[in-house]
């Protein structure tokens, strides 16, 4: 497998701490409203940080679309797989996901006023439950909230680009009525997209659209 950077100018990079422990669609209620509640206090502190880490590797962080295109191409050339743990990131890269997904929000919000975060809560079984993403996209019928859950997104971005250089994790197969099914066949199948490298341009055309 071929990594990602071969080095990175950390320069006191300090890990995001949400507070909780465990996926914010599982926690209850509760706690996953106070990880919001921290999410979105530390907005500043986290754009800071991230502005920090880009400007020590010469990436600067700033709005238009040209800076948004060069930010994307640093995080695709030097995110990180975790060598211990096929299909994972490093684990100072989720932290970077999550600083990402809050400039990559706030820059849509800045763009799109009528935009907002929300702690999302409208049906336990969307993939988006109980965690903080974008929404005001004209309609506020709970049963048809759309949303970008940015951070959701940059995740799965992440996992496409590492699966690119060969980070896949297996999972073998599994018996359903008599019938072996190899599983990693159709993890495959299922998300044969290949990674870009402009991808966050597209989210903000997506953005557009919608708002």
């Amino acid at each position: 497998m071929e990594a990602g950077a071969t080095s990175i100018d950390w320069d006191g990079y300090v890990l995001y701490n949400p507070g909780v422990m465990g996926p914010l669609n599982g926690l209850p209620l509760t706690e996953a409203r106070l990880a919001f509640k921290r999410c979105m206090e530390t907005k500043a502190e986290r754009l800071e940080m991230l502005g920090r880490l880009l400007n020590a590797n010469g990436v600067t962080m700033d709005v238009d679309d040209s800076a948004v295109q060069k930010l994307n191409g640093w995080f695709y050339e030097n995110v990180e797989f975790d060598p211990e743990q096929p299909g994972r990131l490093l684990a100072d890269w989720y932290s970077v996901v999550h600083d990402m997904a809050m400039f990559l929000g706030e820059l849509t919000i800045r763009r799109h006023p009528n935009l907002r975060w929300e702690f999302f809560t409208w049906g336990r079984t969307n993939v988006s439950f109980q965690k903080p993403v974008i929404m005001g996209f004209g309609t506020e019928d709970p049963k048809f909230r759309t949303n970008i859950d940015f951070e959701r997104m940059v995740a799965a971005y992440a996992h496409r680009i590492v699966a690119g250089r060969g980070s896949i994790p297996t999972y073998g197969t599994v018996t359903v009525r008599g019938t072996a099914i190899d599983v990693d066949a159709l993890s495959r199948d299922h998300d044969s997209t290949d990674a870009t490298a402009d991808q966050f341009l597209l989210w903000l055309l997506m953005a557009k659209e919608r708002a």
